[in-house]
């Protein structure tokens, strides 16, 4: 019992707020190749002619999270997830994931930078949206979900 209780300690210190993550202000978009997935910041992201497919609101993990994620499908059949006002604590190795849970079931990750504000991001063919629902802010280093939204 002591060592279950040294552990859970150790994880939420690891993890614990150490500052907020600054909005980036993008005066003209910039891409940004990350592996696989690549990533655009653009304050204003103009999504017109694109087809909603599926949104979610960000709630709590272990640590406050809010905003709205939103995936999109191009006429071309490319997907992209966009975060709007997206405000979470800051910590190491956080990771943006999509999932079958929270539990991180069968994820796909979509970066390895976490940053607030409006965000977009490439959404791999190998996704499954009719599965893989839940867009996770992941502590990788500490296993620790910092907040979540299920898309719906």
């Amino acid at each position: 019992m002591k060592t279950l209780l040294l552990f859970a300690c150790i994880v939420l210190l690891g993890c614990t707020k150490s500052a907020e993550i600054d909005p980036v202000v993008a005066t003209a978009p910039s891409t940004t190749e990350n592996g696989n997935t690549t990533t655009t910041e653009n304050m204003s992201m103009d999504m017109s002619g694109q087809k909603l497919l599926l949104e979610g609101k960000f709630a709590n993990g272990a640590h406050p999270t809010s905003g709205n994620a939103k995936i999109y499908e191009a006429k071309d059949g490319k997907r992209t997830l966009v975060f709007e006002s997206l405000k979470s604590d800051a910590g190491p190795d956080l990771r943006i994931y999509i999932a079958n849970d929270k539990s991180v079931t069968n994820f796909v990750e979509l970066s390895n930078k976490v940053e607030n504000g409006n965000k977009m991001y490439d959404i791999p063919d190998k996704v499954d949206l009719s599965k893989q629902k839940f867009v996770l802010i992941w502590c990788k280093q500490f296993s620790v979900l910092f907040g979540h939204a299920e898309l719906k």
